[in-house]
């Protein structure tokens, strides 16, 4: 750790005893979690993001909305309007979020809504589906006003949240012991073959308690791309290619990239990046015979700017490890029967 860090302790410290303090009122009934009609699915993390919580979401609607009447609600963060707003055909990137419009384009049999306040959410959502089985809640772990009926914790298999540290030293947005309010953890980013040893290494420092389940997971990227057309990835290794960016993680990307033998140039921008037309302008300027590759995420802000480059996204799916897609689906089948 960088001295630097070490001199942020203090006030390390002080966050530590203003999230205890809340978490605190919420466990003695201070401070009071909302019950609803209908058992809602939480996914969130300890950490400020990248843990693949939009990736996890997607895996439980595409295996279940065939059977169950879902409804996804999120935030929707860095979005340019505020309040309680339904996705529809006139619904962007820019009006509900960037990661609610992915999900809304690739899924738009379910109910999907943003609103900051997720009990004005859940509420809304309610009054105008009489008839839903269960609403998935995206990014809520601190948001403890909802009850949810299953609460899923993730965190990478890179930075797992028991080796990190408060904000501002380290990335935890409140203290590792948070982690026992989840009902299921899920450790993410995990290489694709872990040994025995490793495994019994992440379980022995996670500390699970007794009624807490604990899954490893990777990501697995489509070979095929799409956008402008159709075409296989390895096309790309005789292309100038740009990659750009506005994610918090980017690592398992590029090694994914690496391992193809494709050579690019990267552009990255924050996480939920708007882009503007200077970008757009930037990059047609820079990279004018470039192909541009990037998330599916940035996919739809970039595509409407109408980019002239030749455009592309790539996407990615949760797969689970040591047979643990069953054991968790059967979770999910069990929230949703109650």
């Amino acid at each position: 750790m960088s001295i630097f860090r070490k001199l942020l302790f203090p006030f390390s410290f002080i966050y530590f005893i203003i999230t205890y303090i809340r978490n605190l009122l919420f466990d003695y009934n201070i401070l009071n979690s909302k019950n609803f009609r209908i058992p809602l699915i939480g996914v969130g993390n300890l950490s400020m993001g990248g843990t693949g919580k939009t990736p996890l979401v997607e895996y439980i609607i595409r295996n279940f909305n065939n059977d169950y009447n879902l409804a996804f609600l999120s935030r929707g963060y860095n979005r340019d309007l505020s309040g309680y707003i339904k996705a529809n055909n006139k619904s962007t990137p820019n009006s509900i979020g960037d990661e609610p419009f992915q999900i809304f384009n690739k899924f738009n049999n379910i109910h999907i809504a943003v609103d900051e306040d997720r009990n004005r959410g859940v509420e809304n959502l309610l009054k105008e589906n009489n008839n839903l089985n269960s609403i998935i809640l995206d990014d809520c772990f601190q948001h403890r006003y909802v009850n949810c009926k299953l609460n899923i914790l993730l965190s990478t298999y890179s930075e797992p949240f028991f080796n990190d540290y408060l904000l501002p030293v380290g990335n935890l947005r409140e203290s590792r012991s948070g982690y026992q309010r989840a009902d299921v953890i899920i450790i993410t980013k995990c290489p694709k073959k872990l040994s025995i040893i490793e495994i019994n290494k992440f379980t022995n420092s996670v500390k699970l308690k007794n009624c807490q389940s604990l899954f490893f997971t990777t990501i697995q990227y489509n070979t095929t791309l799409l956008g402008s057309s159709s075409i296989k990835i390895k096309k790309l290794q005789d292309l100038k290619v740009l990659l750009v960016t506005g994610i918090a993680d980017f690592t398992e990307l590029l090694k994914f990239l690496n391992k193809q033998d494709i050579n690019y140039d990267h552009i990255y921008f924050p996480d939920h990046h708007n882009y503007t037309t200077n970008d757009i302008k930037m990059i047609e300027k820079s990279y004018r015979d470039y192909v541009v590759l990037t998330t599916e995420k940035d996919y739809h802000k970039i595509n409407n700017l109408r980019l002239r480059n030749q455009l592309y996204y790539l996407e990615i799916e949760t797969k689970f490890l040591n047979n643990g897609e069953d054991s968790f689906n059967k979770l999910i089948k069990k929230t949703l029967a109650n």
